[in-house]
């Protein structure tokens, strides 16, 4: 008979943190893309005088894409070794 090692449970509960830290990223990401997609114009208010400069929409678009990007291939890799991640001690 095969024994199964049973699941270190601070492991399992980091792995758990890890995972909702990555969807939460994932929210901020769709939420950035929300932003990008309404933003029309990063011209100055009209009397006022820019001291630094915001991203173009292209900037935002792009920025996001790479992002999220590697949220995917990250998430992809989580889930990869999920076993191995929660059988085995974290290391701080």
């Amino acid at each position: 008979m095969v024994q199964v090692k049973p699941i270190n449970r601070r492991a399992l509960r980091r792995y758990g943190e890890f995972w909702r830290a990555l969807q939460m990223v994932g929210n901020a990401l769709a939420e950035a893309e929300r932003v990008a997609a309404k933003a029309t114009d990063n011209q100055p208010i009209r009397g006022q005088t820019a001291h630094w400069a915001a991203a173009t929409l292209d900037e935002m678009k792009s920025a996001t894409k790479k992002a999220k990007n590697s949220l995917h291939i990250m998430s992809a890799a989580a889930k990869k070794w999920e076993a191995e991640l929660v059988s085995r001690e974290w290391r701080r």
